[in-house]
């Protein structure tokens, strides 16, 4: 590292440092983990492009920023950019809980949702050692400082054998002038035979410049089954570090619909780790940066146990000087035998300055596997082209319906409508703007 980077490195660690000391220092269990996962991380600092998984992105720009600790903040009650008729409501607004924003209905019995703040205040030591049990073995930089800063956040419980049809929407907005950070918690624990749908939805507003730093957490039981739709919509002036980390215990499903349309600089890691025979991951996702975005997507699904099954299909629309990331390694581990796993990363480029990166990895110990991963990056078809505009449409529409159709492979495998319906016309808008859709 140049002296120049290390000098930048030790800033920000320090300014980090500063907003940590800055906080009100508790006793007890929680603030003795704070304190621990801090000091790991001014170890360790901000991943830098010699590290593998952030090879294709630069945090230069996040470093040189300064962020205090987000202050709750009312908002008005404008739904205008909210998901409509998307189920049980919980709002976060710059990372704080807004009961009044919230849905105020009672849940039926076997599911419990409250917020991160709440278990804090109520059992603190608890806390603590949930995220201690439930540490990984070796977290990142960012789990690091969402572990010093998160105050509050989402739990959901769903009791074994509860099915909730209901979708679980969580709104991660952001509001204010100053510059801020915000490290949310959301914590999924799915009980034996349940099943569950969770929509985590990120806004931002205003002009000024923000970090969200967040950790989601799954632990599906033998039989549980959750779906997670991810939409990341923020601001042009925001950054966004997105850890999610789900573990599977036998026959389990989680599905994964990861949809990235904000943020100038943007960053989602995935872990998937099926630990019980029979248990199963499907991760799908698009992202569409353009402007000068950077959007970048890191997938790991570790498969430990035999008869294990995962699907990746991750799909990049990148127009302008726009710049997509997107690396999927899946590893099969010695005793993963009869796994089957598939990978596949597809990308668009919609100009001559636009960027896509792709990366899928296989690594496998076991010897009775059946793998494959594939990728590819190309221009709009010209052949497609000229037969859509021999059919009487005009090159924009001809245009339109392609990329439409590109995008729509996975928009179309969302089962939850309202949240389909909204990615649609959201994907609608972002090109109508250019003058690419009509």
């Amino acid at each position: 590292m140049s002296a120049i980077a290390t000098k930048t490195a030790a800033t920000a660690q320090d300014r980090y440092r500063a907003a940590f000391e800055a906080r009100t220092q508790n006793s007890g269990p929680l603030a003795e983990l704070r304190r621990a996962a801090f000091d790991s991380f001014a170890a360790v600092g901000f991943p830098t492009q010699r590290d593998e998984d952030w090879k294709y992105t630069n945090l230069r720009r996040l470093e040189s920023r300064s962020f205090a600790p987000a202050e709750a903040a009312p908002v008005a009650a404008d739904e205008s950019n909210w998901i409509a008729g998307a189920g049980v409501r919980m709002v976060l607004v710059n990372g704080h809980a807004m009961p009044g924003l919230s849905s105020a209905s009672p849940l039926p019995p076997g599911v419990t949702v409250a917020t991160v703040g709440q278990w804090i205040a109520n059992d603190p030591a608890a806390v603590a050692a949930y995220i201690e049990q439930h540490a990984p073995t070796q977290p990142s930089a960012f789990e690091h400082l969402s572990t010093a800063f998160f105050e509050d956040g989402v739990v959901i419980d769903i009791a074994a054998d509860t099915v909730f049809d209901e979708p679980i929407y969580i709104v991660h907005q952001w509001t204010g002038s100053a510059a801020a950070m915000s490290h949310p918690r959301v914590i999924v624990r799915a009980g034996r035979n349940s099943r569950c749908t969770l929509i985590e939805h990120y806004l931002g507003a205003g002009d000024a410049e923000s970090l969200t730093n967040t950790v989601v957490s799954l632990n599906l039981d033998a039989g549980a089954q959750v779906a997670h739709y991810r939409l990341q919509q923020e601001s042009s002036r925001s950054f966004h570090v997105g850890t999610v980390r789900a573990r599977l215990e036998r026959d389990s499903r989680y599905s994964c619909h990861d949809v990235a349309f904000g943020a100038s600089l943007a960053r989602t890691g995935l872990t998937a780790k099926l630990e019980g025979p029979g248990a199963e991951a499907t991760l799908r996702g698009l992202f569409v940066p353009s402007g000068s975005q950077h959007l970048d997507t890191y997938t790991l699904v570790e498969h430990v146990a035999p008869h294990t099954v995962s699907s990746e299909e991750y799909r990049g629309i990148a127009d302008g000087r726009g710049r997509g990331v997107f690396r999927g390694k899946v590893i099969v581990r010695q005793d993963a035998q009869k796994t089957d796993s598939r990978q596949s990363s597809r990308n668009l480029l919609l100009s001559g300055t636009a960027e896509i990166d792709t990366r899928p990895e296989l690594e496998i110990y076991a010897d009775d596997v059946k793998c494959s991963h594939g990728a590819t990056t190309g221009q709009l078809d010209t052949t497609s082209l000229f037969y859509l505009r021999s059919r009487g449409l005009s090159e924009q529409e001809a245009r339109a319906l392609l990329i439409r159709a590109f995008a729509e492979s996975i928009l179309t495998t969302i089962e939850c409508a309202p949240v389909r319906n909204y990615l649609e016309q959201r994907l609608h808008e972002r090109f109508a703007g250019d003058g690419i859709l009509s």
